[in-house]
């Protein structure tokens, strides 16, 4: 290089052409890594651009695959359709700065996340701004087209080619690098911005207003690492006189670095189980059919042939086929629900295989045992038209997952979870000393005052408080109070009521057993339409059962009609005012009582409650609100 350097046209630096790639005689304006026409400076830009290329689509891939585990974006199933619905703005994108940082692996469970999608963000902006500036603006193409077709980042995409307009083409570019950087990144902050806004409402929704700055935290994070990014490397660029490689160095770092405190600090078993716990809400979520029914009914109404009956009563045919197929182990319906089971299962299963040690392993056993079994309500679905699904009637299939969860989890919520379901499975079959065991073993463990003992989310520091981690059942929403109060009723249940006349052979085999009472009544599902029916069949099969109260409590319990159902309570009542149901049932009068409006008989059957059961659990759940009932999530449910 020669011995003076001066500054040329628009400020730019200019070197005599005693340099070794220019002619002699002449000068160069050295503005980007394009200046130097020596063969072995286009090559060696040629090489590291490709290099950078290949780099940031593996930030691309990485972007994608915590989004969704997939990793190359183009061989996933509706690729198309899923950038196509970026652009579709009477439906709902999949790719917002909310759905980014919920789903799968929310940062308000695992903070940790903010640095990672911070920095993976910043990477995203910045590199190809950078590029455009240092390599010249169509050098910049295939970096936005990495954010647009691997990342799955469309709006983002479109964004960053304005940026890289502004920052590398005339007028718009500064002979100033770090301004002309700087002004490529307002569209950029302007997007994160409003689509922020956009946000906003589904956080406010679901979020506490406390954890919303980590909500805010990445965007922020993004916009400042990107700012150090263009300061460090346009000023290494300039120091090494805009030769080629300013920005690889700095890209591998961008790239190692998210992908490193996603390895060490949060561990690709987190995404496979947010994932599988994402299916398992999506395909269990309950849905209001009304608006599905309406269309069904619609569609047949204008292919029906003239004449065409009413629109009523060709709702009232296709409501009950509805009801058939939800009923029917082979209808459609019944069929789907099978096929997500298998799937969940499947996934479950391969969960535990790839990592044995997570310690999500008992949450995705969990999710396997609830799989087998979720039922659809079919009388929910006739008075309310809404489908929904309930496991907390046990199938037997699911008896060695629950009991491989009781066996390893035995001090968690899981394990007194599962501890109640194999209790009903041993109650099916009327085992009932094993089963007093495992309800006796769970109340020992779990039943105590709400703050001493009673398992509780820990957190796990990492970093400090603010990246402190939720334990790991925590996202699974499990009401513990009424995992307690079954477990309390059917512990009392068996306790009260060794009858003296239908007694049971543990030792016998399932075939051989005469349908024992208790074996009849563990088998009948409460949400089944003929659950009154085979309940009063009991009653006529085992006349002076030590039962009888029991199940004509339960009779009430299902019973739809209020007035009914209080009619029902009070019979029971005075037929059996000394025999173990009168807790439960006082109890349950009284929230009749409160919904009929009637609140002096409500108030007084929580007071004969707690003043002659004083130790019943029933008593307890009235004494919370000074007598009167708990409120209706913890009662009602069950």
């Amino acid at each position: 290089m020669a011995d003076t350097i001066e500054s040329g046209r628009g400020g730019e630096l200019t070197i005599p052409m005693t340099t070794d790639d220019s002619p002699p005689g002449q000068s160069a304006v050295l503005i980007d890594v394009w200046s130097r026409t020596s063969s072995k400076y286009r090559i060696r830009s040629i090489v590291l651009l490709g290099v950078n290329v290949l780099l940031f689509a593996a930030v691309g891939c990485f972007a994608f695959w915590l989004r969704s585990g997939e990793f190359f974006a183009p061989t996933m199933d509706g690729y198309l359709d899923q950038i196509a619905q970026a652009f579709n703005f009477r439906g709902r994108a999949t790719v917002t700065l909310a759905s980014f940082l919920m789903k799968p692996i929310s940062v308000q469970q695992v903070p940790m996340q903010i640095p990672i999608v911070g920095l993976l963000m910043a990477a995203l902006i910045a590199i190809p701004i950078l590029v455009a500036i240092l390599y010249r603006f169509w050098s910049a193409i295939p970096f936005v087209a990495v954010v647009g077709f691997l990342a799955v980042m469309p709006w983002l995409a479109i964004t960053l080619f304005g940026s890289c307009i502004i920052a590398s083409v005339r007028p718009f570019r500064s002979r100033f690098r770090f301004m002309s950087a700087l002004l490529g990144l307002v569209p950029t902050v302007v997007y994160l911005v409003l689509a922020w806004k956009g946000s906003a409402e589904v956080l406010a929704s679901v979020v506490d207003p406390i954890d919303r700055i980590k909500f805010v935290a990445p965007w922020a994070l993004a916009i400042v690492a990107a700012t150090v990014v263009f300061a460090i490397v346009l000023a290494l660029a300039k120091l090494v006189d805009y030769r080629p490689g300013a920005i690889t160095p700095l890209l591998a770092v961008m790239f190692g670095l998210p992908v490193a405190l996603f390895e060490f600090h949060v561990g690709r078993d987190e995404l496979h189980y947010r994932i599988l716990e994402g299916l398992n809400d999506e395909w269990f979520a309950d849905v209001n059919a009304s608006l599905s029914l309406d269309q069904a009914v619609r569609q047949k109404w204008e292919r029906h042939p003239w004449p065409r009956p009413s629109l009523e009563k060709l709702r009232a045919i296709e409501e009950i086929m509805w009801q058939f197929e939800l009923a029917a182990d082979m209808g459609p319906r019944q069929s789907e629900l099978t096929r997500h089971q298998c799937d969940l299962v499947r996934r479950c299963e391969a969960f535990h295989h790839d990592f044995p040690d997570s310690r999500y392993t008992p949450n995705a056993l969990f999710i396997k045992a609830r799989a087998l079994d979720t039922r659809v309500d079919v009388g929910e679905f006739r008075r309310t038209k809404w489908v929904r699904f309930y496991s907390d009637f046990p199938n037997a299939a699911s008896r060695n997952t629950w009991r491989i969860i009781a066996e390893n989890g035995s001090n968690s919520v899981l394990g007194a979870v599962a501890l109640l379901r194999l209790a009903q499975l041993d109650v099916r079959d009327a085992d009932i000393d094993r089963a007093k065991a495992k309800l006796a073993t769970l109340l020992e463990r779990f039943d105590r005052p709400r703050d001493s003992g009673r398992p509780t989310p820990s957190n796990a520091g990492m970093l400090g408080g603010v990246l402190n981690r939720d334990a790991p059942e925590s996202s699974l929403e499990i009401e513990f109070d009424r995992i307690l109060l079954e477990a309390h009723r059917l512990h009392d249940l068996l306790a009260e009521n060794n009858d003296p006349i239908y007694r049971y052979d543990p030792f016998s085999r399932p075939r051989d057993r005469d349908h024992p009472l208790w074996f009849g009544l563990a088998t009948l599902d409460p949400r089944s339409e003929s659950y009154i029916a085979n309940l009063q069949a009991l009653i006529e099969a085992y006349p002076n059962a030590q039962l009888l109260d029991n199940l004509e409590l339960d009779i009430a319990r299902a019973t739809s009609s209020l007035s009914l159902r209080i009619e029902r309570l009070e019979a029971c009542l005075l037929r059996y005012p000394r025999r173990d149901a009168v807790p439960e049932a006082l109890f349950r009068l009284g929230l009749a009582y409160r919904d009929a409006g009637r609140a002096t008989d409500s108030h007084n059957a929580f007071l004969k409650l707690v003043s002659e059961h004083p130790d019943s659990i029933w008593s307890e759940h009235a004494r919370r609100f000074g007598h009167g009932p708990p409120d209706d999530r913890s009662s009602d449910a069950t």
